[in-house]
């Protein structure tokens, strides 16, 4: 895998639903997405999940629910828990494996809860809000922080970024994660996204690449 960061695959896609346990998502861990949406940047993570029902491949078809108009894509890395973490052990010990995932969002629901004060889930947790690909495991952490990740729609990148520009980095989330939830083999971690989030359309088609390697392929459908 390009950069050496990444190794074997440790889970297939079609693994996933036997190993998934709780989806926790982190929001606004990239500055310039914060600032492209006109939210502030937090200063602690800012935690939201989903239910596992949301789980889908980035493969094939992807089938967006009808009666929602705009759904944003969200290219995220996301890590695979391997054991249970608890607040300062390495977390790299615990990590089985990363993937590449895309967090989708009902852009409009999300707004109209936000002026509304209320919880997030209905414009999170739809099903098929969390897109994932094959998980690899990492022979080299630090490469991982350096290597781009992308989203490309249509044959042109739309979103790229970097690890090592998130405001939290995973050690940090995980921390946090473990003492306020719990965090615990076969749970996920989406750890935000960078800017360029924008509407998916039918018949989009999507690559999830990490550097120049394709991890993931898909097709937006709508329902």
């Amino acid at each position: 895998m390009a950069g050496h960061a990444l190794g074997d695959v440790v889970y297939t896609i079609e693994q996933l639903p036997n190993v998934v346990r709780n989806i926790y998502c982190i929001g606004r861990n990239y500055r310039d997405h914060a600032v492209e949406l006109g939210n502030a940047v937090p200063e602690s993570p800012m935690v939201f999940g989903k239910p596992t029902h949301a789980l889908t491949a980035a493969a094939g078809d992807l089938m967006l629910p009808a009666g929602r108009q705009n759904i944003h894509h969200e290219v995220e890395i996301v890590l695979v828990m391997g054991d249970a973490h608890r607040p300062g052990e390495p977390f790299a010990n615990r990590v089985s494996g990363v993937a590449l995932g895309l967090d989708l969002t009902d852009r409009d629901a999300q707004n109209r809860l936000k002026k509304a004060g209320q919880p997030w889930e209905f414009a999170k947790g739809f099903r098929h809000a969390a897109v994932m690909t094959d998980v690899y495991a990492v022979n080299d952490w630090d490469a991982m922080l350096h290597t781009p990740f992308r989203l490309i729609r249509n044959g042109q990148t739309v979103q790229e970024g970097v690890a090592r520009d998130m405001l939290f980095h995973w050690q940090t989330l995980l921390d946090f994660i473990a003492e306020h939830f719990g965090l615990g083999a076969g749970d996920v971690v989406y750890t935000g996204t960078p800017a360029g989030v924008g509407p998916l359309e039918d018949g989009d088609e999507l690559v999830l690449q990490f550097a120049d390697a394709t991890l993931g392929r898909c097709r937006v459908r709508r329902a």
